[in-house]
């Protein structure tokens, strides 16, 4: 079920003498808005009233009081999430009668050098939320409203004044019940084409519009899409959601965004990047959906629907296809992961990688600077594996039988020899196999640039070596999830996740609650919570936070919108 759920704040206990209750509704969006600061005035007095209302989920909306008798004169701010005035404006407000249609408050931008010309905060007598739920029937859906006045309380409507819309009337059509105004049923049309379904007809993802004439329009996205995976790399970010829909943003200098990207960060660089996510196109051939994602370092990695894996990046800017055979037969990667311009996958237990390879990550030997991607080459290691992951450019993976971890490339850190290992004899260059023991179970394993780590079972907590064998890694105790940034780590156990390390962008500050996963860039790190958000914060010269912002840093976990 999808919910939009509007939430009133006032801030300002003081109201006008005519009334000490609110009555009437501010409403606005804009992309990156965190709150709207609003100071009024009523035309016969002196005393300035002001309201701070906060944006919940993308949208602003708040009650005020305006005088009953009178107009008043408004002066509105519209901040970003870094407090940055971004939308200004001023002028009167005319008695506002109940029954009044619902005023336009335009706010000009702030930056004069910015393509946005504006925005439009509306002023009305109420607020309706709109609700889509599923049905018995596949593909259909019931959508729902609730009227709300300015203190909450549900309005009559007029059956007469409530016209519902609909984006897309090839493919779908909006049925309202005999019985109710206030509920219609959406379901695809008899005579239209819905394009291979995933998710429900999400495809063609339509779109219901409500309009009642004294309340403002509103709209729902009828499908669900969250996000259901997030892979937070060097400074770039991929995530994909439940649709397969795959977005990338951060640094593109690299064509690591998979797509054009328009915005420059870090004026002295001019490099090419994108501050908010940034859909990835579409590899010819190949369909606009995806199963995995991993963000390395100028390199991403991906699974499509039909079971291809493709890298883009790495200097090139077109999405190339990854294949490997086995006995002349073409191998399907069940896992994959990206780092420093070269990606591994994971097929039947064994691992193939391709890219670059001048520290031997790739497991070939060193006199081949490149692996080609059209020809994996499959690493020389005996036994077989259930996990692989690419650090910057070293890699390691996790044994099947949950008892070994090996890992080879560069080691100028010992993040790939370790603290006590044995070498693995190759003619392509030196494996290194970490047993603890032999007898400790190992959970997960994680690698980044200059580290890697692993969860121990039996009470032994995690591990790494590298860089981060510094870090006194013991309040994890044993989690579910491990994941290695550049310097710092975060772990996950029972929908809570913390982060140890360094804090010079925030990246170890505290993340939100309820996670169903979270990753661990090089200064950056990012989450998902169990309804399908995603947060990221810490570094973001790049944009790799993904909320619009290319500053120093965002300090506090931050919800990524598409825009």
């Amino acid at each position: 079920m999808y919910k939009l759920v509007l939430i009133l704040f006032i801030f300002s206990p003081l109201a006008f003498s005519a009334s000490s209750e609110p009555n009437a509704v501010l409403e606005a969006s804009g992309e990156g808005l965190a709150y709207l600061d609003v100071q009024l005035r009523p035309k016969d007095g002196k005393e300035l009233f002001g309201y701070q209302i906060k944006a919940t989920k993308g949208l602003i909306v708040g009650s005020i009081t305006l005088p009953a008798d009178g107009g008043s004169d408004y002066e509105i701010t519209a901040f970003d999430e870094e407090g940055r005035a971004r939308y200004a404006g001023k002028g009167s407000i005319p008695a506002f009668l109940a029954g009044d249609r619902p005023l336009e408050l335009p706010l000009t931008t702030t930056d004069m050098e910015a393509d946005a010309s504006g925005i439009i905060v509306s002023l009305s007598h109420g607020h309706v939320v709109l609700e889509a739920t599923p049905l018995d029937e596949p593909n259909n859906f019931s959508v729902s409203l609730q009227a709300f006045d300015p203190r909450g309380n549900p309005l009559k409507l007029d059956p007469n004044d409530v016209h519902w819309g609909l984006s897309d009337t090839t493919h779908f059509e909006l049925l309202p019940l005999k019985e109710r105004f206030d509920v219609v049923v959406l379901r695809p049309h008899e005579g239209g084409t819905v394009l291979t379904p995933v998710a429900g007809f999400c495809d063609v993802p339509p779109v219901v519009y409500l309009c009642v004439p004294d309340l403002n329009c509103r709209h729902i996205k009828v499908c669900p899409d969250p996000w259901v995976t997030i892979s937070a790399g060097h400074d770039h970010t991929c995530a994909l959601k439940l649709s397969g829909a795959a977005y990338c943003w951060g640094a593109n200098t690299l064509g690591e965004l998979g797509a054009e990207s328009k915005e420059h960060c870090i004026p002295s660089t001019g490099s090419s990047c994108s501050t908010r996510p940034l859909r990835v196109e579409c590899p010819t051939g190949a369909p606009c959906r995806f199963t995995q994602i991993s963000a390395g370092s100028g390199f991403t990695v991906a699974i499509d629907t039909n079971g291809d894996t493709w890298s883009w990046g790495a200097g090139s800017k077109t999405h190339r296809r990854v294949s490997a055979t086995n006995s002349g037969k073409p191998v399907w990667f069940e896992q994959i992961s990206a780092g420093q311009r070269y990606g591994c996958g994971l097929a039947g237990g064994d691992i193939w990688c391709w890219g670059a390879n001048g520290f031997g990550q790739t497991g070939a030997p060193l006199l081949m600077r490149t692996v080609p991607f059209n020809a994996a080459f499959r690493v020389p290691v005996p036994i077989k594996f259930a996990k692989v992951v690419a650090g910057g450019e070293h890699t390691c993976a996790l044994s099947r039988a949950g008892n070994d971890v090996a890992c080879w490339g560069r080691d100028d850190s010992n993040q790939t020899r370790g603290p006590s290992s044995s070498p693995y004899p190759s003619g392509t260059g030196p494996f290194f196999f970490q047993h603890f023991g032999g007898l400790t179970p190992i959970l997960d394993v994680a690698a980044s640039w200059n580290s890697s780590c692993v969860t121990l079972g039996n009470g032994n907590g995690v591990q790494c070596w590298g860089v981060h064998s510094a870090l006194d890694l013991t309040p994890f105790g044993t989690p579910e999830q491990l994941s290695a940034g550049g310097m710092h780590v975060c772990a996950m156990a029972n929908q809570q996740a913390s982060c140890i390390g360094a804090n010079n962008y925030g990246q170890v500050n505290a993340p939100p609650p309820q996670l169903s996963m979270i990753s661990a860039g090089t200064a950056h790190t990012c989450s998902l919570t169990t309804s399908g958000d995603a947060y990221c914060w810490g570094r973001t010269l790049e944009g790799q936070v993904g909320t619009g912002a290319s500053n120093w840093n965002v300090g506090t976990p931050t919800l990524v919108t598409v825009p």
